[in-house]
């Protein structure tokens, strides 16, 4: 799990936006069932080759992160957009970087992650820093990177809050980071209801960061965005 010193990525200030479902009758007497809300895609790249091959293990190395809000339960949970997924791309092939479900991260050349959800908006609040340099907020939640907790049975990672793990126990991946990779990218999905993001209508808040490590450090590989900038 990231230590100290962490900061924001991604940022949608569309705080204040409503999204609105309505019912509307025919002639037949029926009603339009509801509908999800558009997702909304923010996207950054970053410069290959500022990684640290921290403990000689593989310096892993974020290229690109993309952050997709979107609803999928048509408000069901009391929220419109209820989902985030964030998409991290890699300049290594990641194909084989993780350890496997239920073990630890310990390898020099497995691949930790842990994004940072601030998904309340407020800059006062907040456990865990972001990546150095960056003027974003704190963040409430991340998830694990597997060297405290290791990798769920599931595949999928714990994710901490200010209280510690949100939840322990048989896997249930609406309580997890649900994981999964791709050659180069690796993918979280966030129920936001279990990350406290409870807006309703509304288009949530959120900033994000990402934070990488290697079996043999605790201490980032890479951490993006480092360059204090926002979206």
């Amino acid at each position: 799990m990231p230590r100290a010193s962490r900061s924001s990525v991604f940022v949608i200030s569309l705080l204040g936006t409503a999204f609105g479902t309505t019912a509307c009758s025919g002639g037949g007497g029926g009603s339009t069932p509801p509908s999800n809300p558009p997702p909304i895609v923010v996207s950054e790249s970053f410069p290959q080759g500022n990684a640290i091959a921290q403990g000689g293990g593989t310096a892993w190395d974020i290229v690109a992160v993309k952050k997709t809000i979107y609803g999928q339960f048509f408000g069901a949970n009391g929220n419109a957009y209820d989902t985030l997924r964030v998409d991290i791309t890699f300049a290594q092939d990641i194909s084989n970087a993780l350890p496997a479900p239920g073990q630890m991260l310990t390898s020099g050349s497995q691949l930790g992650v842990s994004v940072g959800i601030d998904s309340d908006g407020n800059q006062s609040t907040g456990t865990y820093a972001g990546c150095p340099n960056t003027t974003g907020t704190p963040y409430e939640f991340i998830s694990a990177t597997g060297d405290s907790n290791g990798r769920l049975i599931d595949g999928n990672y714990s994710i901490a809050g200010s209280n510690g793990l949100i939840y322990s126990g048989p896997p249930n991946p609406g309580s997890e980071a649900q994981t999964s990779i791709s050659g180069h990218v690796f993918s979280q999905i966030f129920f936001l209801t279990s990350v406290g993001a409870i807006h309703g209508s509304a288009v949530p808040d959120l900033k994000v960061d990402v934070y990488t490590v290697n079996g043999s450090s605790p201490n980032a590989t890479d951490c993006e965005p480092a360059s204090g900038a926002e979206i």
